[in-house]
């Protein structure tokens, strides 16, 4: 529950550095990253989380994913353990992508899933995606597997992803389909 006015250090968000984990919001702007507490009332920097420059980030189970375009991995931020990882098992795939010169990648939560959307650098602006389930194996390291991949474009033409939305229903919701 969020409660009372936040005061904000003033800061510029990074576009796709946004997200709530654990009931905390994190957040990135241009040099440093921030965690606001509400229930406190107070803003915290952190010195782990600050370590990488993520940016087009999504939140699975509490745990912060983003496609380090630098190192060519999918990494994980664990709030509560306070450590990066990379992911493992994803080793085929992101050779591909990077064979193929994918780039601007972008992740998004999707039913307990990641999608990692990506354009290919072979072709004129397509967007792509692969769904990636994931697992946490005992000394927290997690492994992630491609469930599905789209090899032909989901859109084509000049379109650029700048931000995804989680959409929670209730279960009074219907179906759209």
């Amino acid at each position: 529950m969020w409660e009372g006015p936040m005061t904000v250090p003033g800061m510029k968000i990074r576009n796709g550095c946004l997200v709530v984990m654990a009931g905390k919001m994190y957040m990135r702007d241009l040099q440093k990253s921030f965690v606001y507490n509400p229930k406190e009332s107070t803003w915290e920097t952190d010195e782990v989380l600050n370590s990488m420059e993520w940016e087009n980030v999504c939140v699975v189970d509490d745990v912060l994913y983003f496609y380090d375009y630098f190192g060519k991995e999918l990494r994980a931020y664990d709030p509560e353990h306070k450590c990066w990882g990379v992911v493992k098992g994803l080793d085929d795939f992101l050779a591909e992508m990077r064979r193929v010169g994918c780039f601007w990648p972008v992740t998004v939560s999707y039913t307990c899933k990641l999608v990692l959307f990506f354009r290919k650098q072979e072709s004129t602006g397509e967007i792509c995606c692969a769904k990636i389930s994931l697992d946490r194996h005992k000394g927290g390291q997690i492994w992630g597997k491609v469930d599905q991949r789209c090899h032909l474009a989901l859109l084509a033409g000049h379109f650029i992803l700048t931000k995804s939305l989680d959409v929670v229903l209730d279960s009074t919701t219907h179906s759209f389909l």
